[in-house]
Formats: C-alpha cells, sequence, structure tokens
C-alpha cells in the first residue's frame, strides 16, 4: 500500500509520522516530569509534617500534641484527606477518628526500613470515588530509632488536572506546529521537486509520443538540473540514434526479406523440377512410341491392335503430360505472386483463404521434409484490401518458427490456421501442437534479437518482424499464447481495409 503511494504523499507520511512521534516524547516526557515535580512536592510536604511532628513528640511524648498538629494541617491544606500517626502496635493519632487506636499494619515498619527510599509513594487512581490521591508514607524516627511511621492521603485532583491541561496544550501546540509545517512543507516538495519532476516526466511521454521535444528549463534546485540536463542530452542524442536505429531495422527486415525469397526460389525451382521432368520423360516416351508406330505404318504391317494400343498409349500420356504441366503452371504462378507481393508493398484486394493455400503450396518443398500436417480451416471467401506480402512473410515465418522450435526432428504434428471475421475485421489463429514455451519465452517471443536457438544461428529477428508486419504494414494485433507440452497459438487481428 505504501509503496502505491506519490512521492509527495510518502515524505508528508514520514514527516508526519516522525513529528507525531516527537510530539508524543515531548508529551510523556513532560507530563513524567511534572508528576514527578508534584510527587516530589508532597513529599516535601510530608517531610515537613514529619519534622513538624518530631520535634513536638519528642519534646512532650504527648499524643494530644500531635493530634492537633495533624487537625491543624488537614484544616489548612485542603487536599489533605488524612493524617495518620502508626506506632508500632497501634494507631496513636489520625485525622480520621475511626482509625485511632486500631492495631498498625503489619510489618509496616520493616518495609519503612527495607526501601531504598525513606518515604513510600503509592498511586491510587481507580478508587470508588473517583478522586486520584497518592499515599505516601514516611518514618517517625526518635535518636535515629523508627519508633513508628506517618502516613498522608492527598487529594491529586489539582496536579492531575493541571498535567492534563499541560498536555492538551502541548498536543494541540504539536498538532498546530504539525499541520503548519506539513503545509509549509507540501508547497516545498511541489514547487522544488514535484513540478520539476512532472515536467521532466510529461516531456518523457512527449518523446514516447513522437512529438515535437523542447528542451527542458534548467530553474529548479541542482539535482533536479543535472537530471534536466541529463534528459535534454540524451534526446538530442536520441533522434539521431533512432534513426539510425529504423535504418538498421528496415535493413535488417529487407536482408530477412530476401533470405525468405531466396529459400522460396530454391524450394519453388527444386518443387517444378519434378513435374517437368515427369513431362520431358512423358514426351520422349510419347515420341519413342510414335516413331515405332510411324514405322509399323509404313511398312504395311499395322493391326488393328497396334492402333489401338498407341491411341490408348496417346491419351495416358498427354494426359499425364496436361496434369504435369497444369503442376508446374500452378506453382510458378503461385510462385510469381508470392515472389512480386514480397518484393514490391503494394495493396491489393485478395480473397484470404486462397492467398494463404498459394503461400502453403510455395511452402510445400519445406514441409515436405517434415511429417507435420497443415490444416487450413474457416470461411472460404473472406475478401480483404491490404498489404498480401505481409501477410504471406507472417505465415511463411510462423510455420518455419514451428518447424525449427515447436517438434523434434521426424516428430509428427499439426498446424491449425483458422481465418474468421467480422464486419469490419478479421482474425487469423495460428496454432500448433507442439512443446509450447514457457511464460519467460512467451514475454520476451516478440522481442529484436530474442532467440532460444542461437547456437544453431538464429537471429532473433523472425518474430519481431512477424509482430512489425501484423502491427504497422497490416495495421492490426498480434498476440502469444502457450503453455509448456500443450503447443503455441498466434492470434492476429488485421482491419479488412487497411488504407495505412
Amino acid at each position: 500500500m505504501f509503496k502505491k503511494l506519490s512521492l509527495q504523499s510518502r515524505i508528508i507520511f514520514l514527516v508526519t509520522s516522525v513529528t507525531l512521534l516527537l510530539v508524543s516524547v515531548i508529551v510523556w516526557f513532560d507530563s513524567y516530569s511534572l508528576r514527578r515535580s508534584v510527587e516530589e512536592t508532597y513529599v516535601s510536604q510530608l517531610d515537613g509534617m514529619k519534622t513538624a511532628i518530631n520535634g513536638r513528640y519528642e519534646e512532650s511524648h504527648l499524643v494530644e500534641d500531635v493530634q492537633q498538629i495533624l487537625d491543624y494541617i488537614q484544616y489548612k491544606d485542603k487536599n489533605v484527606i488524612r493524617l495518620t500517626l502508626f506506632g508500632k502496635e497501634a494507631v496513636l493519632a489520625s485525622t480520621d477518628r475511626d482509625l485511632i487506636g486500631k492495631p498498625s499494619p503489619t510489618g509496616l515498619l520493616d518495609a519503612l526500613q527495607a526501601a531504598p527510599k525513606e518515604t513510600l509513594v503509592v498511586h491510587l487512581r481507580h478508587e470508588d470515588d473517583g478522586i486520584p490521591k497518592d499515599l505516601l508514607t514516611a518514618p517517625l524516627k526518635e535518636d535515629g530509632v523508627t519508633i513508628g511511621a506517618i502516613e498522608l492521603l492527598v487529594d491529586t485532583s489539582e496536579s492531575a488536572k493541571l498535567i492534563y491541561d499541560r498536555t492538551q496544550f502541548i498536543i494541540g501546540v504539536g498538532i498546530c506546529s504539525t499541520a503548519l509545517l506539513l503545509v509549509s512543507l507540501a508547497f516545498i516538495i511541489r514547487k522544488m521537486l514535484i513540478r520539476p519532476l512532472l515536467k521532466l516526466r510529461k516531456a518523457a511521454l512527449s518523446v514516447k509520443r513522437g512529438d515535437g521535444f523542447k528542451e527542458i528549463p534548467l530553474d529548479s534546485g541542482q539535482e533536479i538540473n543535472e537530471v534536466a540536463s541529463a534528459f535534454n542530452e540524451m534526446v538530442a542524442n536520441l533522434e539521431g540514434r533512432y534513426t539510425e536505429l529504423q535504418h538498421a531495422q528496415k535493413q535488417l527486415i529487407e536482408s530477412e526479406k530476401m533470405v525468405a525469397l531466396g529459400s522460396l526460389v530454391a524450394g519453388v525451382s527444386h518443387e517444378i523440377n519434378t513435374p517437368i521432368g515427369i513431362g520431358v520423360t512423358a514426351a520422349s516416351y510419347l515420341e519413342e512410341r510414335s516413331r515405332t508406330f510411324n514405322e509399323t505404318y509404313k511398312s504395311n504391317q499395322m493391326k488393328r491392335s497396334d492402333l489401338e494400343d498407341y491411341l490408348k498409349m496417346v491419351l495416358e500420356t498427354t494426359g499425364m503430360l496436361q496434369s504435369n504441366l497444369f503442376r508446374a503452371s500452378e506453382l510458378i504462378r503461385s510462385f510469381k505472386q508470392i515472389a512480386v507481393d514480397r518484393s514490391v508493398e503494394i495493396k491489393r484486394t485478395f480473397q484470404l483463404k486462397e492467398y494463404i493455400k498459394e503461400v502453403l503450396v510455395s511452402l510445400q518443398p519445406k514441409l515436405k521434409k517434415t511429417k507435420l500436417n497443415v490444416l487450413l480451416l474457416g470461411e472460404d471467401h473472406i475478401d480483404i484490401h491490404s498489404d498480401p506480402g505481409a501477410l504471406s512473410q507472417i505465415i511463411t515465418n510462423l510455420i518455419m518458427n514451428s518447424i525449427i522450435h515447436a517438434f523434434e526432428e521426424d516428430e509428427e504434428g499439426t498446424i491449425t490456421i483458422t481465418a474468421t471475421s467480422s464486419p469490419d475485421e478479421l482474425t487469423i489463429r495460428y496454432s500448433d501442437n507442439g512443446k509450447g514455451m514457457p511464460p519467460e519465452v512467451v514475454e520476451q517471443i516478440f522481442h529484436p534479437f530474442f532467440t532460444t536457438n542461437r547456437a544453431a544461428g538464429g537471429t532473433g529477428l523472425g518474430m519481431n518482424i512477424v509482430y512489425n508486419l501484423a502491427t504497422q504494414s497490416l495495421g492490426g494485433t498480434i498476440r502469444c499464447e502457450s503453455v509448456p507440452g500443450a503447443g503455441t497459438t498466434f492470434t492476429i487481428q488485421i482491419p479488412k481495409t487497411n488504407e495505412g
């Protein structure tokens, strides 16, 4: 909770806590000192009484004289509730006549002699009448020998009220001082720290959005000025470096495109060789059989069965020629379209699913070397006006990523591409049932130069290019979801019409 507070709130909270702690210590110390002073006053008062009683008692040894002194003291001091003189055996005199003659507390004199201080003080705060009292007991001595004890029960209401009022005054002054301090501190922090930091934040957000940057004025404290100066210098250097980075990124993307295009050319060339080779073989076979048929015809030895066999062979061979030439033509057409789309960034209208089929045809040389089955599902007639080359490269990079990372060599697996649409948007969901990825890899999957296959020559640019193509060239979004052992899914959402 504390970490979520703003810097100003944290400072004020800490200063308030420290101030309140100091005020509490001051209040406690002042109250304690005042209570000690009051207690010492009562002790001094009792010492004076004890001296007067000792003197009078030593002169006359008459209890009546002591009783007069006790009554007089109570009469003069309204806070004195009771004064009592204890002998060794019984109460000798007291302002409370009911106590006279009653036995003295057992062990009282021994306790006084053993006490570290000559006067014992007991605070009575919770009696039935609710009046705070102090009970003070001091020894009565004659020639250094304890012959009794004098007990003073005094009402401390006035001193307690004095302490309470003093405490309230200190607390009030402390709260007012704290409030004034906090208001002043909040103003100072806002002016000297928060406002300069907000300027830095505003400037950083401006740079992040790509808006025009204005240098931050150096009109604050030395430390803030140093940070602002460093920020100004950083932004000044950042623009040049950003231009260089964009140029380098564009070169890397173009390089990656050329590598992919070269791989496409090599693969399709190899793929075309098969139907062309079959066609050449079929044409050679047809030529040879035609020459033999012609010789039979010229020798007038032709039979009906020879003509039937020849016609049957011609039909089979021309059918084979036609199917393989058509296959070669389809491969060349797909290759030509994909190659043009990748080399020239031109937006056009095309059918999504049919175009993905053409991309898959161009990837057959790679897929034939694996045991992966590619399924293309979803709606059949989705028209889209966008950059087909970007879409082609996204599908290619995703499939190559699955081949390299999701499956072991010769492992069977399935790649599923599903296309769905809404009035303004279409969704392409690409998923495989391969080994999946841990969360820390998913978090960095689109970062440039991040790869888990660097030892095998991975550059870490493939998925970053996919991200840039999906978000910039196609104007959409892409997200990755994966669970170790449960495969990976990429969800791409792009507008049906992208004129950007």
